[in-house]
């Protein structure tokens, strides 16, 4: 976990994740501020995924085991297990292996 992380109410992170300097959570799918019956979005980062600086993790989403998210990307869909996905929004580019490594000559 690097400087600059707010992990709010709702977020999941499991053991081994890499969580990059300035990584954005959120945890509520439709913000407004006069909303009194707003409940939390659960999103959930698994086993050994690695977040990029910068990036924003839209609430509701799982982020497989492995995967790798590009700095800057902005998530709004499930990311596969060992993908690599980088983009506004973000898409898979490719697939990793477990130490990050590009699987798929891209």
């Amino acid at each position: 976990m690097q400087n600059g992380v707010s992990v709010y109410n709702g977020v999941t992170i499991e053991d081994d994740v890499f969580v990059g300097p300035h990584v954005c959570f959120t945890n509520d799918l439709i913000p407004r501020a006069f909303n009194d019956n707003w409940s939390v979005t659960a999103t959930i980062v698994r086993r050994g995924a690695s977040l990029g600086a910068n990036s924003t993790i839209v609430c509701g989403i799982t982020i497989g085991e492995y995967a790798m998210v590009a700095a800057g990307a902005v998530v709004t869909k499930d990311v596969p297990a060992y993908a690599l996905v980088k983009g506004n929004p973000a898409r898979v580019a490719g697939f990793v292996d477990r130490m990050g490594n590009r699987t798929d000559n891209g």
